[in-house]
């Protein structure tokens, strides 16, 4: 099994935040997703559907 690294960046703007993280997985996946948090829901959306 071929496996590649795929990076994780968590980056919001308040508070001031950015983080990447490295994963070995068999399937990197290349998207940007949205998570929309406003306390009482969470909401996930691929870049194309924000």
């Amino acid at each position: 099994m071929c496996r590649e690294m795929q990076s994780v960046i968590h980056e919001q703007e308040q508070p001031e935040f950015k983080r990447e993280y490295l994963l070995n997985l068999p399937h990197p996946v290349t998207a940007k997703i949205y998570v929309i948090d406003d306390g009482d829901h969470c909401t996930m959306l691929l870049a194309e559907e924000y």
